[in-house]
């Protein structure tokens, strides 16, 4: 439940100045009854704030809380019968139920630390009750030869055993103390004040005993300490730092100097009282002395014990975070197999280790095929248990000595370093693509994956990992290309299919930078009117010493990398250009025209693809109502999470055109959940005369028009072609036989008939 911070903080407001007023009049107050009674009022207001910093701040272990209230309220009564006998009975309150109810405090204050030290500690901590017992000595021997001592010789047997019973009684409240601040946990506020309303007591407990017999009187400035014992109680618990107190502390605390300081000094008392012994003359009772040395010498020495076997610990334990550092930093978290960078440093051992034998290091890429597909529909929990049985099924799989890693989101490799024969080497893929492609069970569900095997054998003289990983991926993605679910082995074809793609990689980076590409516009136009709607953006690259290459030549390429991200940045962006042009220059009453670009998946998929849109929308001054986004069927197939990135661009205000559809396989039924306004179907649908295409395409139209989604007939080439969706419902169309793609200052339309 909640806390009432207002309320909380008016408390404690209210505390304090009841605090400082009672002070303030007893200050003033004539001596005797008054201000025994206002000693009594001010130890009453300690027991209200700590009960009430209870019940306010629930502490996890209110126990200790109680026990300190309780305690302190014992001092109050024995405050009460001390004022009884001295100002109503005019008797020595010397011994008296006084005192009874004094020393029955005791053991409840230190039962309330020792609640508060259980609730903190997590395990055992012998190294804090060594110190405790230490102190405990010291500060006994210390008693007894300057307060306790001498009352016990010189009092009958109850004030005797009343001199030895308060000194006993402080020293077992500062073994508490000490127990309590050697253990772990924050120093909070209310931790301060405790320790402060404690120490208080012990101090007031001592100068009264040392003062008793001389010049102590009732009402004189030792009572002060005993104010602060009283209030401070009230205050530590009524902050709210109170709660942290009895909160478990996992961290160990470590053996300071501060700490080390304060135990070199309890265990010299003894020799130290012996010495000026000597120097003085004075007698100090000798047996007392040497029995607390020889229990001090004991302790320290378990104490060194202790320290040491704390000090192996924690070499051990540095020892066991530096190995599982060492181990996260060299492996996947998720799968616990080696990571790309330990796979990467594996295999420039092995090669280096093999180099002089003229041996081969082979290599296996194992790539899921649509795993983003198992995510977006099963969840990342699904996904992640998939990948961490296809890594188990892959390691029982490969030889014993061959590493296997994780290298990328969906992709697994394994390191063979002595593979024997080619033929092997290929055995050992088709091995692992079965073991991954038998189902896998999540709960109650069965999940089934497949995979391409990319299979690749360093030559004579390799020496670079990256380059042997890379032959590997090349060799998956055809095993992709090839149909999927297969093995495909790195040989000379794929070696100068690989140069021949970095070399058209670099050269489209180049041309992009060079200003090679052009956009041509291929209209749009309404069945209905004739009126030309809009335009779609057609990247050409006119490559230097190759002439005009057609999109074919270059954006496969492209779409395995980021540069196809890069060309749809920079499509975008031109294309708003235009069409901003366009909407400037038009003439009166005209219609605004869009324009159309196509977005590729993988750039679909990026953070980046929202702020790409926002930025050319923004250099061109171009309304976003006038930007079509063309996005493939296919990309809704593979990248079911690319749906997320159409609503945000929806959201900016353009439109969405679901292109090529026909082509995947996304049902008609699908079609209403997907933030698309516009639906073009593929080429082969309007060009095919297989029988019932022409039903099939009528059903598309009804379902999209029953969506409320603008149907748009692409390849459009023959008049037939064009009397068919015309007759069939489409609303717009657009193909060679209206147009053909062309710059923006050649655009030849032909009106349809």
């Amino acid at each position: 439940m909640g806390v009432d911070i207002p309320g909380v903080h008016r408390r404690r407001a209210g505390y304090l100045v009841c605090a400082a007023v009672l002070v303030a009049l007893w200050s003033v107050a004539p001596d005797g009854l008054p201000k025994d009674v206002l000693f009594v009022v001010v130890g009453l207001l300690g027991v209200v704030g700590t009960v009430v910093g209870v019940r306010t701040h629930r502490p996890r272990a209110p126990a200790a809380w109680y026990l300190l209230a309780a305690g302190l309220l014992l001092f109050v009564v024995g405050d009460f019968l001390y004022s009884v006998y001295l100002d109503l009975l005019h008797v020595e309150p010397y011994p008296s139920p006084a005192d009874w109810a004094y020393l029955a405090a005791y053991p409840l204050l230190i039962a309330g630390l020792l609640v508060l030290i259980r609730a903190r500690r997590v395990g055992r901590d012998l190294a804090s009750l060594v110190d405790a017992l230490i102190v405990a000595v010291a500060v006994g021997l210390v008693a007894w030869v300057f307060v306790a001592g001498a009352y016990a010789e010189a009092t009958g047997t109850g004030q005797r055993l009343l001199a030895l019973a308060y000194p006993a009684a402080d020293v077992v409240i500062v073994a508490t103390l000490v127990r309590l601040a050697s253990g772990p946990g924050l120093r909070s506020v209310s931790y301060r004040l405790l320790m402060g309303s404690l120490a208080s007591l012990f101090a007031a407990d001592v100068v009264y005993t040392v003062l008793a017999r001389t010049t102590y009187a009732d009402g004189s400035w030792p009572d002060m300490l005993f104010f602060c014992a009283y209030l401070l109680l009230g205050a530590a618990a009524l902050d709210p730092s109170m709660r942290d107190l009895s909160e478990p502390v996992l961290t160990e605390r470590r053996f300071s100097r501060r700490r080390m300081i304060g135990l070199a000094a309890a265990v010299l008392v003894a020799p130290m009282l012996e010495a000026a012994e000597l120097v003085t003359g004075i007698d100090v009772d000798g047996w007392q002395v040497k029995v607390a040395n020889l229990l001090l010498v004991s302790l320290t020495l378990t104490r060194l014990y202790l320290a040491v076997l704390e000090a192996r610990a924690e070499a051990s334990r540095r020892v066991q975070v530096q190995d599982v550092l060492a181990h996260q930093v060299a492996h996947d978290a998720l799968t616990g197999i080696a990571n790309r960078a330990t796979v990467l440093d594996e295999t420039a051992g092995a090669l280096d280790r093999v180099g002089p034998t003229g041996q081969g290091v082979g290599l296996l890429l194992v790539s899921l095929d649509h795993f983003r597909a198992v995510n977006d529909r099963y969840g990342h929990g699904t996904g992640d248990a998939v990948l961490r049985t296809v890594a188990r099924r892959i390691r029982r799989t490969a030889r014993p000595g061959d590493l296997v890693g994780r290298v990328g989101g969906d992709e697994l490799a394994v390191l063979v370093e002595v593979p024997g024969s080619d033929v092997e080497l290929v055995g050992l893929a088709v091995r692992v693509l079965e073991a991954v492609q038998l189902p896998v069970q999540v709960g109650d569900r069965e999940v089934r994956v497949t995979a391409s095997v990319g299979v690749t054998v360093s030559r004579v003289g390799d020496t670079d990992p990256d380059r042997l990983l890379q032959e590997a991926e090349v060799a998956a993605a055809q095993a992709r290309g090839d149909g999927r679910g297969r093995v495909v082995a790195y040989d000379d074809v794929l070696r100068v299919r690989m140069r021949e793609r970095a070399e058209l990689e670099n050269a489209i980076r180049n041309g992009l930078a060079a200003g090679e590409f052009v956009l041509h516009y291929q209209a749009l136009v309404d069945l209905s009117t004739g009126a030309v709607t809009g335009y779609e953006a057609l990247a050409r690259w006119e490559r230097h010493g190759h002439g005009m290459v057609p999109p074919s030549g270059f954006i496969p390429v492209a779409e395995q990398s980021t540069l196809i991200c890069d060309l749809g940045r920079w499509c975008l962006r031109t294309a708003a250009v235009q069409a901003a042009t366009w909407l400037r220059e038009r003439p009166a009453g005209a219609p605004e025209l869009r324009v159309a670009v196509n977005i590729s998946g993988r750039h679909l998929s990026t953070p980046e693809i929202v702020p790409d849109v926002e930025h050319a929308l923004a250099v061109a001054g171009l309304p976003a109502r006038l930007l079509v986004l063309e996005i493939t069927e296919t990309v809704l197939v593979d990248r079911p999470s690319a749906r997320a990135q159409m609503t945000a661009l929806r959201d900016l205000g353009v439109d969405i055109s679901i292109d090529d559809f026909g082509t995947g396989y996304t049902s008609i039924g699908q079609l209403q959940h997907l933030p698309a306004s516009k639906l073009k179907i593929d080429r082969s649908l309007i060009a095919s005369t297989a029988p019932g295409s022409r039903e099939l395409v009528a059903l598309v139209v009804h379902a999209a028009h029953a969506f409320g989604m603008t149907v748009v007939a692409e390849g459009v080439e023959t008049t037939e072609q064009l009397a068919t969706v015309r007759e069939l419902g489409c609303d717009r169309v657009q193909g060679f036989l209206l147009a053909r793609p062309a710059p923006a200052d050649q655009l030849v339309v032909v009106a349809p008939r």
